[in-house]
């Protein structure tokens, strides 16, 4: 914190006492109750435009039964049966703070995330540093506390995490809670680009050698992951596995639809052709990314250009070096969607038919659970009017804990006649997004 902010900008350390803390029962002297909070600014010398924050204290008051009310104490019961009303004092709030901590026994706020913070902790952190409309980042996001406590007092924010399972829980917390439209966006390139120039360094004489060697170096990495073994003499084919040639995207573009036309050619001039080459038309096409509806361009390429295609999304593991160690890496194959459509006059009917992920990539004791394939659905989404930009979450269905029920089918009624692209979004059990899109007119 001293190399970001600045020693100098260091003002205080907050110690939240977390009263309530359930300790283990293994028998130590002192016991852990508190964490502790660092407090930085940008600028020491600048203004602090925040006044000092306050909360309510009760006034003692003796052999009285009484009901505190926003700050107040109100509707107080004397002995005698009649009502009297006191005012609260305020204390001025100093940095050390008892707050609860949370557990499984919160059950309204309790989202089984194990670093997961009460939101009231962190509001009382955005009261002091921050002020409504205020841009708030945390860039470590976890169960989504802090975009919680943002939207609460009508602060923006931006919330990052690099877990997937961190995303995905937070963003199944805020559909359901009251806050505005938000967008998930998938900035992983960035990420990428720095691991592969410092995972695979090159002696290379010019910045065009330097980035071929890296990406050799890079692909040969990828290969040995997905247990295949390299080929060389083609453009677009990097590897061969169980009689299937394998081709290994970039880092930093997603797959495309003219990718996968020129993988296919090529892959059609190997077939039969040398002891590393495969006997049939087939490849498996790994990629971080895939553009939108691919699967579906699979089904394509296969009936016109007779190539067996699958495609398979690399997983983020492969950029942590102890997943590497362990071989907790696998890589999932993509997800085939079908949503069935029904037009009466301005009102369009989205409904799920089908949704197939391969078996193999599922959990053995996840799968024997499985009855119907909507149940490997823990999400899915609506763009209704989609513009080739950002997906806008216009309606959604999810699982819960309390409601594990999803609803299938949809409906929307559009206000004027014309064209609409459709974007439905789907995401797995795995946690891996599929989607569909769809061309309706509207009448």
């Amino acid at each position: 914190m001293d190399e970001v902010f600045g020693r100098d900008n260091f003002q205080n350390e907050v110690v939240w006492y977390y009263y309530n803390k359930l300790h283990d029962s293994r028998k130590r002297a002192l016991p852990k109750a508190f964490d502790q909070i660092l407090y930085y600014v940008k600028d020491r010398n600048s203004s602090y435009p925040y006044t000092a924050l306050k909360e309510p204290r009760a006034t003692p008051v003796t052999k009285l039964k009484y009901k505190k009310v926003a700050g107040k104490i109100q509707n107080i019961i004397g002995e005698d049966g009649k009502a009297v009303t006191y005012e609260s004092t305020e204390r001025t709030v100093d940095n050390v703070w008892r707050i609860r901590c949370l557990q499984p026994a919160n059950k309204q706020e309790w989202v089984g995330y194990q670093t997961q913070k009460p939101v009231d902790l962190i509001e009382r952190i955005l009261s002091i540093a921050t002020k409504p409309n205020d841009l708030v980042l945390d860039c470590f996001v976890g169960s989504g506390s802090s975009a919680i406590a943002a939207e609460n007092q009508s602060r923006r924010w931006i919330a990052c995490d690099l877990g997937r399972f961190a995303i995905h829980t937070t963003r199944k917390r805020l559909l359901g809670t009251a806050v505005k439209p938000f967008a998930v966006q998938n900035l992983g390139k960035y990420e990428r680009q720095q691991w592969q120039v410092a995972e695979f360094p090159s002696n290379g004489k010019d910045r065009l050698e330097e980035q071929k060697e890296r990406e050799a170096a890079y692909r040969k990495f990828i290969l040995e992951l997905y247990h295949a073994t390299p080929v060389s003499g083609h453009a677009w084919l990097h590897g061969v596995k169980s009689g299937r040639m394998v081709h290994v995207a970039a880092v930093d573009a997603p797959v495309t639809r003219a990718d996968v036309n020129a993988i296919a050619v090529e892959v059609w001039k190997a077939a039969g052709k040398g002891a590393n080459s495969p006997q049939k038309p087939a490849v498996d096409i790994l990629g971080w990314e895939f553009a939108l509806e691919l699967n579906e361009t699979a089904k394509e390429v296969a009936a016109q250009a007779r190539v067996d295609a699958a495609f398979k999304k690399i997983p983020r593991e492969v950029l942590e070096k102890k997943a590497v160690e362990q071989g907790d890496v696998h890589f999932f194959e993509l997800g085939a969607l079908s949503v069935a459509t029904k037009i009466k006059k301005r009102e369009l009917t989205l409904t799920l038919s089908d949704f197939v992920i391969p078996l193999d990539d599922v959990p053995a004791e996840v799968r024997s659970a499985i009855k119907h394939w909507s149940q490997m659905v823990d999400y899915w989404a609506v763009d209704w009017d989609f513009k080739d930009d950002t997906f806008h979450n216009q309606w959604q269905s999810y699982r819960t804990r309390k409601n594990p029920k999803l609803e299938l089918s949809v409906k929307r009624e559009y206000p004027d006649p014309g064209h609409y692209t459709v974007v439905v979004k789907v995401i797995d059990i795995l946690g891996n997004d599929t989607t569909k899109t769809l061309t309706v007119e509207i009448k």
